[in-house]
C-alpha cells in the first residue's frame, strides 16, 4: 500500500512539472516587447529617494532601551553608517551599539528603506542581532518625520512595531520605537538621538 501511494504521488508530481514546464514553454513563445526607454527609466532609482539623500555619511547615537523581556532599562550609545545601495534604490543604516556595564548585550542592526513609485509608498525592512527583524512601510513624510508601521518577530514571537523618525535638522535626528502589547496599547520600547 504504501509503495503504490508513493508512486502515485510520484506520478502527479511528474504530471504536474510537465505542465508546468509546458505552460512555460508556451509563454516562451511569445517574445517579451518592452520599450527600452521605459525599462531605462524604470531603472533609474524613484525621485523620492533624494529626500533621504542627506541621511548619508556617519552618525553618533545616545539613547535608551526601556526594560522588556530582554532586560532591565538602560542607556545606549552606539553608531551608525548610512549609505545608498543597490543602484540607488535603497538607503541602508549599520547601527552598532557599545558595549558597556550597562548594556552587556550590544544590539547591531540593518535597516533599508526606499521608495516603492507604484503603491507610492516607503518600504522598510530591519534585521538585527537578536535574530528579530520587521518588514513595513509608510505613507509618507509628515513635515520632518516618516512612521513605520512593521510586523515581524521579537523573541522568537510575532510582534508588530511602530518606529517614528524625525529630523531635527541636517545634523540630527531623533529614532523613538514602539512595540504593541497584548492589549493592543502601543509601549515604548526605545530611544535615541544621533548626530553627524
Amino acid at each position: 500500500m504504501r509503495m503504490r501511494s508513493i508512486a502515485l504521488i510520484g506520478g502527479a508530481l511528474l504530471a504536474a512539472s510537465s505542465l508546468a514546464v509546458g505552460q512555460a514553454a508556451h509563454k516562451m513563445d511569445k517574445p517579451m516587447t518592452a520599450k527600452p526607454a521605459a525599462s531605462a527609466e524604470m531603472m533609474k532609482p524613484p525621485p523620492e529617494m533624494s529626500k533621504i539623500s542627506s541621511l548619508t555619511g556617519n552618525w553618533h547615537c545616545t539613547g535608551r532601551t526601556l526594560a522588556s523581556p530582554m532586560g532591565p532599562e538602560h542607556p545606549t550609545e552606539g553608531t551608525v553608517s548610512v549609505h545608498s545601495e543597490l543602484a540607488g534604490r535603497w538607503m541602508v543604516s549599520h547601527y552598532k551599539e557599545k558595549k558597556t556595564a550597562q548594556n552587556p548585550m550590544p544590539l547591531e542592526a540593518d535597516e533599508y528603506w526606499g521608495y516603492d513609485s507604484a503603491e507610492k509608498k516607503w518600504d522598510r525592512i530591519a534585521i538585527d542581532s537578536w535574530g528579530g527583524w520587521s518588514a513595513g512601510d509608510a505613507k509618507e513624510w509628515e513635515g520632518s518625520s516618516i512612521t513605520w508601521m512593521s510586523e515581524g518577530m521579537m523573541n522568537g514571537a510575532k510582534a508588530k512595531f511602530r518606529d517614528t523618525f524625525t529630523r531635527k535638522g541636517e545634523r540630527e535626528a531623533v529614532y523613538k520605537g514602539q512595540m504593541q502589547a497584548p492589549d493592543g496599547k502601543w509601549v515604548d520600547a526605545w530611544e535615541a538621538t544621533c548626530k553627524k
